[in-house]
Order: structure tokens, then C-alpha cells, then sequence
């Protein structure tokens, strides 16, 4: 196929984008009124575990609402940028959301509280003390979570295309239930204080946000789509195959939810003290994050060889030079093509590459969903992208990029903010002075220049935020 063969454009076969025809349709489906009972039913059920502590402590309530909201928007932000080649339907994420946040939080409340009443009767007191939470959170939690994956599926089976499309309906699954499961805690520390302050929930925030917010339920509910995606795609395999694989991936998440909730090490932990508590969580955690990330490198790769395949078989550079597509892989790597437009033409050249990248994982994923008909429809949003670029005089939005001493210099300058804020100069200073030079000469930027400019204002906001925990732990 090449630009000069394309046709009148159409629309995309029926069914590859749109989940329902009509509003009217999804009303038919039993599913649908499944989930929108079992929601409203949950939201029922935290309201009336939490009112009163709401309405004893509103002030913090609101500050816990608006911290892990901001908490979620970062994670969603992250989660969206692993779902870029094939962005799924918003809708379906609010589902997730919700399904997280309000059905599998509620049922885990009174079924936490009836698996340790169990516990409590067929063993002792001390081992419940100590072991409870690591039995009875990864074993509801985990299952209420990957029902609300299977929901999904249930709701719309044609939006599972890749194993990474179940990871990220897991994630959001899981993101829903830990920001609600944050703000319960919140809630529980104000309590415990017994006033409506809010220190507690800064320190909690603090404690469950930042430090053990990358290796929580977002990432054990991740590792579980995987599985249901597996056992939903690969219909070549037999059953046995299918549900033990989907089995084995929520054996995996139980496991590190079990790991993190145990209280291993509690030996160093007490005879440390704080910096062995820290060790304990930085150890396990990095553990459990360093296992999905490994995953998560063979699920992106998969997905990205499916876009890849039909961009790549055009062999036509008005559509994607190779260079190109190889940009495509991910997110750094389309960060840096973008990187190089800015540095090229400013705010308006990175504008126009992201909008290229966009059209050609679209036409890609309608070619492989549609063949001839997506690439069609597909292509007059694709030219009029490559026009965009190629009139500010880029060829190949390609993801190159030079190494520079000043680059690792300005790195490494970024973390001397974590020890004066002032230093944040540094970075900054050298960002500019790169770009500058680098576009008067029309040459590419070192993206560390980038990078070390973006760490070195977060541990900045850090800094900023350390200070106003520590002031409100004080007042």
C-alpha cells in the first residue's frame, strides 16, 4: 500500500473503537447493570464505614481527598503513558476506577473482618497479631480486584487486543482501590489522634503516598490482568493452559502483596529502628517494582511489535521512516524525537511530532484491526501530521540523540539539590544554555539536560513538601 493507492476515505470497521452503538444498547447488557448495582452498593457501604469519621474530621478529609487525588492524577498520567500505542476508551478506565475504589474496597472491608475472625479461631492470638494482614489483605483484596478485571472484559471483550491492555485495566483497577484505601487510612490516623488535625494525614500521605506508593495495589492488580488478558487472548490454548496462567499471575500479585504486608525482617526492624524499617520497605519494595518492571519490558515489547509489523511492511517514509517507527517503542524514546523537534523548532515542532507519532500508532493499529479499510480511513489524518513536520523542515522525527559531558554534569548537579534547593539554578542554567546553542548551531540537545532539570524540580517540590509536613506535624 502507498499514499498514491489510497482510496476515498471510510470509517473504521464497526466495532473496533466503539464498545456500544448507542446508550440504548448498553442498557440491554447485563453486565452493565451488574456493575452499576454492585458500585452503587459499595458507595453505600464505605459512606456508612466513614461518615462519621468524615464528618468528625472534615478539614482532613478534604486535604486526604485533594492529596491522593493529586496522588492519582500522577498514576494515571503514568499508567496512560505505558497505554500510549493503543489509548483504551476513558470510559472503561472510570470503570476500573470505580470498580477499585468503591466495589472491591467495600467487600474487602467485611471480608478482611470475617477471614480474620476465622483466623482468630483456628490460631492464636499472637500469630493474628502478627500475620493477618499479610493473609487477609492479598487474599480478598487480590480477588476482589481481578473480578473487577474480568468485569471489564465482560463490559468489553473487543477492547482486550494485548496482554498490556490487561495490565493497564489492572492498574487502574488497582490504582482505584489504593487512593480510596489511602484516605481510609488518613481517616483512621486523624481518629487515632482524636483531633481534626492535619499532621496525620500528611504523615500518612507521606508514609503510603511517596514511600510505598510505586510498588502497591497499582502494580499487584497490574500483574493480574496480565493473566486474565493471556486467558482471554489466547483461545489456540487449551483451557488448562489459559486459566493457569491467569491463575499463576494472581498467584504472582498475592505473593507481593503477601511480601510487603509480612512482617519479615521484624527483627532488624526492631533492633534498627528507623533506618532499618526503612531498609526493610526500601528492600521489599524494590523487589516487588523490580519483578513488574521486567514483566511489563515483554508486554510493552509485544505490544509495540504489533505496530510495528504493519508500518514497517508499507515500506513507504512518507508514512513512517524506519527511524521513526523505531521511535515509536516507547516512551523515553518518543519523548526524545519530540525532545529533538522542540530543540529544532520550539513548542510548535514538538507539537507536530506528537501529533505524527499519534497518527501513525493509529493508522498502524487500524491497519492490523481493519487491514485495508483502517489504513484508508487512517491516512489523510496521517498527511496532514507528516505535512505539520515536514513544513518546519524535519524529514525524520527521529529519537537520536548526542551524549555531552555537560549533559552528565547537569545530571549529577540535580541531585546536589537534595542537599540546598538553591542548587535547582544549576540544572536549570544548563538547560537553557543547551538548548540555546544547539539551536542556533540546528543540532540535536543531550536529553539528559532535560531530564536533569525535571529531577532536579521534583526533589525541589520534595523539599517543599517535607517542610510543610514537618510544620503541620508541629502546629
Amino acid at each position: 500500500m502507498s499514499v498514491e493507492q489510497s482510496a476515498t476515505p471510510q470509517p473504521p470497521a464497526p466495532g473496533t473503537r466503539r464498545v456500544f452503538a448507542s446508550w440504548g444498547a448498553a442498557a440491554r447488557w447485563p453486565a452493565v447493570w451488574v456493575f452499576i448495582a454492585l458500585a452503587i452498593a459499595g458507595i453505600v457501604i464505605l459512606c456508612l464505614s466513614f461518615g462519621p469519621a468524615i464528618a468528625d474530621a472534615p478539614a482532613a478529609f478534604v486535604l486526604a481527598v485533594i492529596l491522593f487525588g493529586i496522588h492519582g492524577a500522577v498514576f494515571v498520567t503514568i499508567i496512560r503513558a505505558v497505554d500510549w500505542l493503543e489509548p483504551e476508551p476513558r470510559w472503561l478506565f472510570a470503570a476500573a476506577l470505580v470498580w477499585g475504589g468503591f466495589v472491591a474496597s467495600a467487600n474487602a472491608l467485611r471480608a478482611n473482618t470475617a477471614l480474620e475472625s476465622i483466623l482468630v479461631k483456628m490460631t492464636s492470638l499472637g500469630f493474628v497479631r502478627d500475620w493477618a494482614a499479610a493473609i487477609e489483605g492479598p487474599t480478598d483484596e487480590e480477588i476482589l480486584k481481578t473480578l473487577g478485571i474480568v468485569m471489564i472484559v465482560l463490559l468489553a471483550r473487543r477492547q482486550i487486543n494485548s496482554v498490556l491492555d490487561g495490565v493497564v485495566y489492572g492498574a487502574f483497577v488497582g490504582l482505584g482501590f489504593q487512593e480510596i484505601e489511602n484516605i481510609t487510612y488518613s481517616l483512621n490516623a486523624v481518629a487515632a489522634a482524636g483531633t481534626d488535625s492535619l499532621g496525620p494525614v500528611l504523615q500518612t500521605f507521606i508514609v503510603r503516598g511517596l514511600l510505598a506508593g510505586l510498588w502497591s495495589h497499582t502494580v499487584y492488580s497490574a500483574i493480574a490482568g496480565a493473566g486474565v488478558a493471556y486467558a482471554v487472548l489466547h483461545r489456540e490454548r487449551s483451557w488448562v493452559n489459559r486459566i493457569g496462567v491467569a491463575l499463576g499471575a494472581l498467584a504472582l500479585a498475592w505473593l507481593m502483596h503477601f511480601l510487603w504486608n509480612s512482617p519479615a525482617a521484624a527483627s532488624l526492624t526492631n533492633n534498627a529502628g528507623l533506618y532499618g524499617t526503612l531498609l526493610v520497605l526500601l528492600v521489599k519494595g524494590l523487589l516487588i517494582l523490580g519483578t513488574f518492571l521486567i514483566l511489563l519490558h515483554f508486554f510493552r515489547k509485544d505490544e509495540y511489535e504489533g505496530v510495528a509489523g504493519p508500518l514497517e511492511s508499507l515500506r513507504n517514509p512518507w508514512i513512517a521512516t524506519h527511524n521513526e517507527i523505531i521511535a515509536l517503542r516507547g516512551w523515553r524514546s518518543r519523548g526524545r524525537a519530540r525532545w529533538n523537534a522542540y530543540v529544532y523548532a520550539g513548542a510548535r515542532g514538538y507539537r507536530r511530532v506528537r501529533q505524527l507519532q499519534r497518527a501513525q500508532a493509529d493508522i498502524a493499529v487500524d491497519m492490523r484491526d481493519n487491514g485495508e479499510a483502517g489504513y484508508t480511513a487512517r491516512l489523510p489524518e496521517l498527511q496532514r501530521a507528516r505535512y505539520g513536520v515536514y513544513n518546519l523542515g524535519i524529514s525524520d522525527a527521529d529519537a537520536l540523540h548526542p551524549t555531552t559531558t555537560a549533559g552528565w554534569i547537569s545530571f549529577v548537579l540535580a541531585f546536589a539539590v537534595l542537599i540546598n534547593p538553591i542548587f535547582l539554578i544549576l540544572p536549570l542554567g544548563f538547560l537553557i544554555f543547551g538548548v540555546t546553542r544547539a539551536r542556533s548551531r540546528r543540532q540535536r540537545a543531550d536529553p539528559r539536560l532535560r531530564t536533569a532539570a525535571i529531577l532536579a524540580l521534583v526533589f525541589t517540590l520534595a523539599y517543599v513538601v517535607s517542610l510543610i509536613a514537618r510544620a503541620a506535624t508541629l502546629y
